[in-house]
């Protein structure tokens, strides 16, 4: 997930989620068809024939993203006859769009959209399961990436790239990478110089995205069922409430508050390599090429409890309008441009990351350094919750960090507060 795709999704999810439900509320013409229908026993891909004169239409963001369905499109095609159009449609626009356009017989039947919308539109009834890939298929990708395009134990995406933050650090201050949280705090005593804005470590505080690693590394959760229970909210779970502890315990090494540790301010303090080592996503890469020094990614250290740290990741995928009439067409071009072989060609032309565990060993992955910290982190990640209840989280979750950072407040007082914020606001929008 971008950065621009990551704060746009953010402040999209609360207009989103009753945008759509009103959509499906009132949209009486346009019920959840069947699911997996017409594909009989396709299980068995190679069995499974388009449809006779299919064509279909294809919605993806603009950039290397488009290049490569358009070069895929062509080779589907030239193998299976169908002609296929790929529009610019932009990913995080994708499933509000096709809210009008499904219906009215429009809207695209194959379409690229992240994984956190995802339940906003199998609750509209916009996308058809995913009932291509069986069992051993399902063992190529890496869960977090099956997970993150599954809703309530269904498959219904076909995952493209997966994104999630590592560990930046800088080569000239830091040897190596540490490998736990208590090196970065002991680099941190004699490496610190808060008056000349010197840190050994920052992320973005204040940002459920990347302070959920700390929380879930000790067992805290948003949402239980993997993420598709809104009932259980696990924020202030015993478990999440020691892992907040913990957070609340490197303010020591990063003593600002959360206004002063903003991503601007830690992108800047990296790039001029005063500040030794960051949170960040793949996206940073490019505002590190005129830096004058070497860094490199890694995976987040150990934790105090010896368990890895869970990033939130965001899951790229292919979903199949359900209001298609080329329904094993078009499931046929999305398993077709996941495929192995066609996701190692995604990876070169886009450098995001593929989410096959059969490809963590391929020489094109393990010959980039970067490249490999980011899917071993990735392994440890889970995904974002796409249910809609997930827009009311962001906000008291947000600000219980807030509390807990700058006003030294009780962890366990502040996060009951915020479940309980949680669970007002989903009720008032039910």
């Amino acid at each position: 997930m971008s950065k621009r795709w990551l704060i746009t999704s953010i402040i999209a999810a609360t207009f989103s989620v009753s945008f759509l439900a009103g959509c499906a509320k009132n949209n009486k013409l346009s019920p959840q068809p069947e699911q997996g229908h017409v594909v009989q026993d396709s299980n068995k891909q190679g069995e499974a024939k388009p449809e006779a004169g299919a064509e279909l239409l294809v919605w993806e963001s603009k950039g290397p993203e488009l290049d490569y369905l358009k070069a895929i499109s062509a080779s589907f095609e030239k193998e299976y006859g169908v002609k296929v159009k790929v529009e610019v449609v932009p990913a995080i626009d994708s499933v509000k769009k096709l809210t009008t356009d499904g219906p009215a017989g429009i809207g695209a039947d194959v379409f690229s959209a992240p994984h956190d919308q995802l339940g906003n539109a199998v609750t509209a009834g916009l996308v058809l399961q995913n009932d291509v890939f069986n069992e051993s298929a399902r063992n190529e990708f890496m869960s977090s990436a099956i997970d993150g395009v599954s809703y309530k134990g269904v498959l219904y995406g076909f995952p493209t790239a997966i994104d999630t933050y590592a560990l930046f650090y800088n080569k000239k201050l830091m040897e190596k990478a540490p490998k736990t949280y208590e090196e970065i705090v002991k680099f941190a005593e004699t490496y610190n110089d808060p008056k000349n804005k010197k840190f050994a470590f920052m992320w973005d505080v204040r940002q459920l995205y990347q302070s959920y690693s700390f929380f879930a590394g000790y067992g805290g959760y948003v949402f239980g069922k993997n993420g598709t229970d809104a009932t259980d909210i696990g924020l202030n779970s015993t478990k999440a409430i020691e892992g907040a502890k913990f957070f609340q315990s490197l303010k020591n090494i990063l003593p600002l508050n959360v206004n002063d540790i903003n991503d601007n301010i830690i992108t800047g303090l990296f790039q001029e390599g005063k500040t030794a080592a960051v949170i960040n996503g793949p996206w940073l890469m490019s505002g590190l090429s005129k830096v004058n020094f070497e860094y490199g990614v890694a995976p987040l250290p150990l934790l105090p409890n010896g368990e890895h740290p869970q990033s939130f990741s965001g899951i790229r995928g292919l979903y199949v309008n359900s209001y298609t009439k080329y329904p094993v067409a078009a499931k046929l071009f999305a398993s077709y441009a996941t495929s192995k072989e066609n996701l190692i060609n995604r990876f070169k032309m886009t450098t995001q990351l593929p989410p096959r565990k059969d490809l963590m060993n391929d020489p094109i992955i393990k010959n980039d350094a970067n490249a490999s910290a980011f899917l071993e982190q990735a392994n440890y990640s889970t995904p974002m919750p796409s249910i809609p209840e997930m827009g009311n989280v962001w906000v008291p979750a947000g600000a219980a960090l807030a509390s807990i950072w700058n006003d030294n407040g009780d962890p366990a007082t502040v996060l009951n507060n915020a479940v309980e914020q949680i669970k007002t606001a989903m009720k008032t929008k039910k």
